[in-house]
C-alpha cells in the first residue's frame, strides 16, 4: 500500500471517529433529555474577579440539586450541581451586545451570589426558563433561604 491508500485510510479513521463522536454525542444529549426537566443554560464562571467564556449547557433541577451539563461533553454526568441552599440570585438583566455573540439575543443573565470565598458564576437562559429558577428557589421549603435584588 502507498502513500495514497495510507492517507485514504486515515482519512476513512478520522471519518469513523468523527462520526462516532457525534453519535455519542446525540446519544448523551437524549439520555439526559429523558430523565425530563432539561432546559437551556449557558455558564461562565468568573477568575480572579474576571469573567471567563460562556460554556454551551443544559440544567435540570433535582431534588435540591441544580445540576449543569456541558453541551459537548462526551461523559453523560453533569459538570456542575449546586445546592439549592448555595444559591442566591444577585440580579437579572438582558444579555448584552457582546454576550449576544456567544449567546441567544432572548436569553437573560443570571448573576449569582459567590458561592464560599471565590466560585462566582453566571447563567444564561430564556426568560420562561428564569421564571423556572427563581420558582423553584422561592418553593424551599420553609427555613431555607432565598434573595433576590
Amino acid at each position: 500500500m502507498g502513500w495514497r491508500g495510507t492517507l485514504e485510510a486515515a482519512g476513512l479513521i478520522c471519518l469513523v471517529l468523527v462520526v462516532l463522536a457525534l453519535a455519542i454525542l446525540l446519544i448523551r444529549r437524549r439520555v439526559i433529555i429523558s430523565h425530563g426537566g432539561v432546559f437551556d443554560c449557558s455558564l461562565r464562571r468568573w477568575h480572579d474577579g474576571q469573567p471567563g467564556g460562556w460554556a454551551i449547557g443544559m440544567a435540570r433541577y433535582s431534588g435540591d440539586s441544580f445540576k449543569w451539563y456541558r453541551m459537548f461533553a462526551l461523559i453523560p454526568r453533569h459538570s456542575l450541581q449546586l445546592d439549592r441552599d448555595d444559591m442566591v440570585l444577585r440580579r437579572t438583566r438582558r444579555v448584552d451586545a457582546l454576550e449576544s455573540l456567544q449567546l441567544f439575543e432572548d436569553q437573560y443573565v443570571v448573576e449569582l451570589a459567590p458561592i464560599g470565598d471565590e466560585l462566582r458564576l453566571d447563567l444564561s437562559m430564556p426568560q420562561p426558563s428564569l421564571v423556572g429558577l427563581a420558582s423553584w428557589l422561592e418553593g424551599a421549603p420553609a427555613g431555607r433561604k432565598y434573595e433576590a435584588s
